[in-house]
């Protein structure tokens, strides 16, 4: 619509009467807008919807980077599948963290354990589907080792790449 309307200005285009009638314009703007929001909706919906399908047989840990600090989570951003989750630090918003969060900085700490803005972390990603209707990733923390918090290793310590001979 924009376009056609300043291509009209310059005298680029020819002009026709439904298009200089403000009141059909507005209706075909709503219109335009109503479903471009829609179909964002839909393709955040598939996105979480193909992320479910990926992760519901499968538990997997993966590294990721701190993208944002806050009182109860942290933002954690794993490179590899594209995929940003929170990692909550309590198990519930009553229930009282073992961290203690500071402001400046922003970061959380954990006895001599400190988490900050794009520090690298190994998190366990799995399917939480205790409710069909809202099921959601979950992320536990398995390096750095917190005591009390973080998850024991699955996965054995990869072995060194070896040379390639010639």
């Amino acid at each position: 619509m924009v376009h056609r309307l300043l291509a009209v200005s310059i005298g680029a285009a020819d002009s026709y009467p439904e298009l200089l009638d403000s009141n059909k314009v507005e209706r075909a703007c709503q219109q335009l807008n109503y479903r471009h929001k829609m179909a964002q909706y839909a393709g955040r919906a598939s996105v979480a919807l193909h992320t479910q399908l990926f992760f519901k047989e499968r538990v997997t840990e993966e590294d990721g980077y701190v993208l944002a600090v806050r009182k109860n989570a942290l933002q954690i951003l794993i490179p590899k599948y594209g995929l940003e989750a929170s990692l909550y630090l309590s198990a519930s918003e009553s229930a009282q963290s073992m961290f203690t969060f500071h402001a400046e900085g922003p970061s959380v700490e954990c006895d001599d354990i400190r988490l900050t803005l794009f520090d690298g972390v190994r998190v366990r990603v799995c399917l939480d589907d205790h409710d069909v209707q809202h099921q959601k990733l979950k992320l536990s923390l398995v390096h750095p080792q917190v005591e009390g918090f973080s998850v024991p290793s699955e996965t054995a310590e990869p072995s060194p790449k070896r040379a390639k001979l010639m």
